[in-house]
């Protein structure tokens, strides 16, 4: 460790002499350039739903805002839970969310192997000025985790309107924003919301707070930003039975009433920029800190999980505008400590023999893990290579060091040492280790313009490494793991066009991914898998007149398994089988009409299409079709108010579908018709 910490110093002095020393006489600001996905390449697959959309969706949740995105799935969970799926299957398992990087303005809200499978209620979506998606691996610019693909989440600028706004829904939903700003050099945003869930008690208070400020100090402008996040929530798991969610009473029965969720968090960045010339120049250092309990009602004996983490690191980038292309490079450096605790309350006496002897009452884990990351980026932007031929490229070299400390007695033995029947505990304590995890990531493609219309193809290698849970919460015999990153290589090639009156792009792509984690038959955590993904992508904006405009989504995806194996579910994985909680087509129509000057409405077609909700292909989810309205009216200048529907039609269908091989078919019901209201004040 001290080896590495001395050659990153060296490296620190040598790009802050080179990079930051320059005597300018006027400073041009682009922090947009700096924290939006758009100024890495617009040459990527990109999505983005601007600060005009948001607002008139007021989103309660952040799968309302990505169904309208190709290839991307947000699976809404209880509450504000979700899983996520970006030109992948809705990924599970104590990993899995690492597939998928979440940022904040560019900067990632957690660091590298400490994923949360719920980051997205750790971000300000509810009060951004965008959100932009990247599908398909970003590891070349953005490192660890963007494997599958990027969320960004666009902070509003210090300049936006000062305004507030109040929502009223079913269950008892409420929730009040405010933006207060001198519009110069502070602003505060505020999100306040409680509900009581359609299930039985499934409710939720969340509270969101960010402050920013804007500064000059000498040729650097600064912009400092803090914003912190609770989130107190009851939660509701699976109803059991095959098509149990089209029962609309026993749908809305919460079978695991303890249940909660309690999580927080805290992010301070600092952004200082610089413009001379041609050059742009920033270092952002950055803290953050999350804490969460988590009730695991979903396990025999119901144990609780806390875990926290706190890191801290900066980000030190250069970008050279040349005559015919641009020069980005830049540094990444991260530090971070994690503990986690699991404690079985009392002792386990309804469930089978093994589970009552296996799964004993005290404590199970108890580890902390100190992470150092640091990773060296360039990329070369819009160099001519020819007569109308663009050449793009990106490449990152990035280690990772893990350092576990067991503070229990290592091994699958209960908390005191004694042993458990059945051949030991069903938990297991690894011994201290340390993990290092160097990797590789890049990105190459070319792009050229005809008749208005821009063609590209580009190949692209992301990656993750194993995560904290991966690597040392282990269960049953398994000591060690000895797991490598999975990697997923991508080729893609597709178009972006601007006519008249039509707007959109279309992307074909193919992806391998290596290393697949995975639990087998044993419930060993074990890094063989592999997996085959490929599809296409249609986005457009159809203008039809003045005031009728159709956006259209349209995602066709086909991911299958590339190996054999038994898994811990019964499950049989055979080449070629479908991956489960994959459908093949997810669409979204959107068409807004203006009635007049005053009045606009939305009306909005979500479709899903059917998949199978196991492994072995032999059970499956029938799909469904919601629809979808909003009226919003400007009375003034000052106020305006919305009425939305959600579910025209009362449909009952299923947010997300399983097959477990002990519990049978489950699901997580959707939600029933319902009507909110709303006011916009600005001031």
């Amino acid at each position: 460790m001290t080896r590495k910490l001395t050659c990153l110093t060296f490296a620190l002095i040598l790009l802050s002499a080179n990079s930051f020393a320059e005597e300018i006489d006027e400073i041009v600001v682009l922090e947009k350039k700096l924290s939006s996905l758009s100024g890495w390449s617009n040459n990527q697959s990109i999505s983005a739903i601007n600060q005009e959309e948001l607002e008139k969706l007021d989103a309660q949740h952040p799968k309302q805002i990505f169904r309208r995105s190709s290839g991307v799935w947000i699976s809404r969970g209880s509450g504000q839970e979700h899983l996520t799926a970006i030109r992948s299957p809705v990924l599970t398992g104590p990993g899995a969310c690492g597939s998928f990087l979440v940022l904040e303005d560019g900067i990632p809200i957690r660091p590298s192997g400490f994923c949360n499978v719920n980051g997205l209620f750790e971000t300000f979506y509810e009060m951004s000025s965008g959100v932009e998606t990247i599908t398909g691996p970003a590891s070349s610019r953005y490192g660890a985790n963007a494997m599958h693909g990027v969320i960004n989440i666009l902070s509003k600028p210090i300049e936006s309107d000062n305004r507030f706004y109040l929502n009223a829904g079913p269950n008892n939903y409420k929730n009040f924003k405010i933006r207060a700003s001198n519009k110069l050099d502070w602003s505060f945003d505020g999100f306040f919301a409680n509900n009581d869930g359609f299930r039985d008690q499934s409710g939720y208070d969340q509270q969101k707070i960010r402050l920013q400020s804007k500064f000059n100090l000498n040729e650097w402008t600064g912009y400092l930003k803090a914003t912190l996040t609770n989130l107190n929530q009851e939660t509701a798991g699976y109803v059991n039975g095959l098509n149990s969610y089209k029962d609309e009473e026993f749908s809305k029965q919460n079978f695991n009433p303890d249940a909660y969720r309690d999580a927080n968090s805290q992010r301070v960045s600092l952004k200082l920029i610089k413009e001379i010339d041609d050059v742009i120049s920033s270092i952002t250092p950055y803290v953050r800190s999350n804490d969460m309990k988590f009730f695991q009602h979903f396990l025999p004996g119901t144990p609780l999980e806390e875990n926290s983490h706190y890191s801290f690191g900066a980000i030190f980038q250069r970008i050279t505008d040349y005559e015919s292309f641009s020069f980005i490079r830049g540094l990444h450096i991260d530090f971070a400590k994690a503990e986690l605790t699991e404690t079985q309350a009392n002792k386990l006496t309804t469930s089978s023999a093994f589970n009552n002897a296996t799964r004993p009452q005290g404590k199970h884990y108890d580890y902390e893990v100190d992470s150092i990351t640091y990773a060296f980026f360039g990329g070369i932007e819009n160099l001519s290579i020819g007569n109308n031929l663009i050449f793009f490229a990106d490449a990152r070299a990035e280690f990772i060091e893990y350092d576990y400390t067991n503070r229990m007695i290592s091994g699958n033995t209960r908390e005191d040492g004694s042993r458990c029947g059945f051949g030991g505990c069903y938990y297991n304590r690894p011994a201290d280790r340390t993990d290092d995890f160097n990797e590789l990531s890049a990105r190459a493609g070319i792009s050229t313009t005809l008749d208005s219309i821009n063609y590209f193809a580009q190949i692209s290698l992301g990656f993750r490494p194993p995560q904290i849970n991966e690597a040392y919460r282990l269960q049953k015999k398994q000591n060690v793991t000895d797991l490598d990153s999975e990697t997923l290589t991508m080729f893609e090639f597709g178009s972006k066009f601007e006519l008249e009156s039509l707007i959109g792009s279309l992307s074909f792509y193919q992806s391998k991914k290596k290393n697949s984690i995975f639990r087998d038959s044993q419930n060993f955590i074990v890094d063989n898998g592999k997996t085959d993904h490929k599809g296409v992508e249609l986005s457009l904006s159809i203008f039809v007149n003045l005031r009728n405009t159709i956006n259209a989504n349209i995602t066709y995806g086909d991911h299958r398994y590339d190996f054999e194996t038994d898994t811990s579910m019964r499950e049989k994985i055979r080449v070629d089988n479908k991956i489960d909680t994959a459908p093949k087509i997810m669409a979204n129509l959107l068409w807004n009409i203006n009635l007049n000057d005053d009045s606009n409405l939305s009306l909005e077609i979500e479709h899903m299409d059917s998949y199978y909700t196991d492994a072995a292909n032999l059970h499956e989810y029938e799909g469904h079709t919601l629809y979808h309205a909003r009226f919003n009216r400007e009375f003034s200048e000052s106020l305006k108010g919305y009425l939305r529907i959600e579910n025209l039609t009362d449909k009952r269908y299923a947010e997300r579908a399983d097959f477990n091989a002990f519990g049978g078919d489950r699901y997580f019901p959707g939600l029933p018709r319902e009507v909110y209201v709303g006011l916009e004040y600005n001031f």
